[in-house]
């Protein structure tokens, strides 16, 4: 078997940036919350967004299972604060 354990999923569909975008303009707009529930990003639009990629390479390369974590820059945890920070690193390990 053959495991990668270093893999970033760098492949997400644009409406998980778009959402960080909008969470990150509300920092200066707290007249303007916005929720997690807001972010709508459908089973198949996640399945494409691997199946066309990630897993695509693995097959390629004949990689049995990969560990991935979100894009280590998308983080940011330097912006905002910690409900920021966690409420972002919640949606990006839930999806």
């Amino acid at each position: 078997m053959i495991i990668d354990v270093h893999g970033h999923y760098t492949t997400a569909p644009p409406a998980l940036g778009a959402w960080r975008e909008r969470q990150i303009a509300c920092l200066n707009d707290s007249s303007n919350p916005l929720s997690a529930l807001s972010l709508k990003i459908s089973d198949d639009e996640l399945r494409e967004s691997i199946e066309l990629n990630q897993l695509k390479k693995m097959n390629e390369r004949g990689c049995d299972l990969t560990i991935f974590s979100p894009r280590a820059s998308f983080m940011a945890h330097h912006i905002g604060d910690f409900e920021t920070s966690a409420a972002w690193a919640a949606i990006c390990n839930e999806l």
